[in-house]
């Protein structure tokens, strides 16, 4: 009995444990939203000006997005869910 009990117990602890495994790291999921962005700051600023506007628009739209991923990580660090 007490080895099945044992047993029983490992099987939940490994199940947890593997659970726990794929759980994304949200904080490097941010990193990597940021280093995406900037890198499309970077191509839609090369592509030139023949683009009627919308290139600027397209510049503009990308930098409210970094500011929205820098007020997201302000939030999550006063809310202790990052450091």
């Amino acid at each position: 009995m007490r080895m099945l009990a044992t047993s029983l117990l490992l099987l939940a602890l490994s199940s947890v444990a593997s659970s726990q495994k794929g759980v994304p790291d949200v904080q490097a999921d941010m990193v990597q939203a940021r280093q995406h962005l900037t890198a499309a700051k970077e191509l839609v600023y090369k592509a030139g000006n023949e683009w009627g506007g919308h290139r600027m628009n397209a510049l503009k739209q990308i930098d409210a997005a970094l500011a929205e991923v820098d007020r997201a990580e302000q939030y999550a660090k006063a809310h202790h869910y990052i450091k």
